[in-house]
């Protein structure tokens, strides 16, 4: 058997034309990126419907909300004795009418 003198092949002795195609116009490239684009800003625009159609079911039950409220605190001040509307009932003179907690 031989003795080798040459030393084994590596990965890095491996020939390739990596770098050569850098340098070169290639126009496919340019129309791939701007399909990709294309194809991202079109989700982005379903995105965009997404949020908006749920901002507006979101308003829409807000303002139901508020209805709601509204409604219930009328029936309510109709439905309250003169003394809880605060018509005859009168603040003692010595107290000044603030905020009380009971615990």
């Amino acid at each position: 058997m031989a003795i080798r003198t040459r030393p084994p092949r590596t990965v890095s002795d491996i020939k390739t034309r990596s770098g050569v195609a850098k340098n070169q116009h290639e126009t496919y490239r340019n129309y791939f990126q701007v399909g990709a684009l294309e194809l991202e800003r079109w989700r982005r625009e379903r995105e965009r419907e997404a949020s908006s159609s749920r901002i507006a079911v979101i308003d829409k039950r807000l303002a139901e909300i508020n209805r709601e409220k509204q409604l219930l605190l009328d029936a309510a001040i109709e439905n309250a004795s003169p003394s809880e509307k605060g018509l005859d009932a009168s603040p003692p003179e010595n107290q000044a009418s603030r905020l009380r907690i009971k615990y």
